[in-house]
């Protein structure tokens, strides 16, 4: 994501899942939140959109750029937003309308279905002294690896990571921990795409630890996670018994 949209999420505790829509108005960019406030900004509704539009985010018009899962239905061009908002889409065919009108609800089912079954299913892990996370992996359009969102962390992860369940859980790796270094992501992206398992130990600067990660795939797209600082397994192991980095 550019930095500069970046800095101004972060300067204003803007979340993207949390991000209904975006409009120009009078020279100004204007994000919907979900809780019904505006933000104003000079940054372009094209800046935005480059960075947003990995994040299923579409634009429908000139200067207009709306969250996917926020559309309700579209009718003759016009989409209609969760919240009662309407816009005017760019002229497009009805059969690509009714095409995208299947494939974005189809795409909203599956995915809240996921995410559901895999809390249930790692709902046992939940009070579990080792951190343990699932996450799904973001790809852009050439199969790359560029973010992942968090669909389940148990306790221990939020003690290990410094951060609450309630700021992990459905947001992007990297707007939580925007300090983040990216390395992480060709092991995540491995595991989730190909099915093999890894170890990785390693310095994550967003806790200033060296941690030991091993990597498994519950589900295509998805990896799971078992974190441990280093520091905890050279009090409980010879540092004989330890992976090689």
């Amino acid at each position: 994501m550019d930095s500069k949209i970046l800095k101004y999420f972060k300067k204003n505790h803007i979340q993207i899942e949390d991000i209904k829509y975006l409009t120009r108005v009078d020279g100004k960019t204007c994000i919907h939140t979900m809780d019904n406030q505006t933000f104003l900004t000079y940054i372009t509704i094209k800046d935005f959109f480059e960075s947003l539009e990995l994040h299923d985010f579409i634009c429908v018009n000139k200067g207009i750029v709306v969250a996917k899962n926020q559309i309700n239905y579209i009718a003759d061009g016009i989409y209609h937003m969760l919240d009662g908002a309407e816009f005017q889409g760019r002229k497009r065919t009805a059969a690509a309308h009714k095409k995208l009108n299947a494939t974005l609800h189809q795409s909203i089912a599956d995915s809240i279905e996921t995410v559901v079954d895999i809390r249930n299913r790692f709902s046992i892990l939940d009070n579990m002294p080792i951190a343990f996370c699932v996450i799904e992996l973001i790809f852009n359009n050439d199969g790359h690896g560029i973010d992942f969102v968090f669909r389940y962390c148990n306790n221990e992860m939020a003690v290990i990571e410094g951060k609450t369940i309630e700021e992990m859980m459905n947001h992007s790796f990297f707007s939580v921990f925007p300090n983040a270094d990216k390395k992480w992501l060709v092991a995540y992206t491995d595991v989730a795409v190909n099915g093999s398992s890894r170890y990785i130990r390693d310095y994550s600067p967003e806790i200033n630890k060296e941690i030991f990660v091993r990597c498994f795939q519950p589900l295509e797209g998805f990896c799971a996670c078992l974190l441990t600082p280093v520091d905890d397994l050279n009090k409980a192991l010879p540092a004989t018994h330890l992976p090689n980095r």
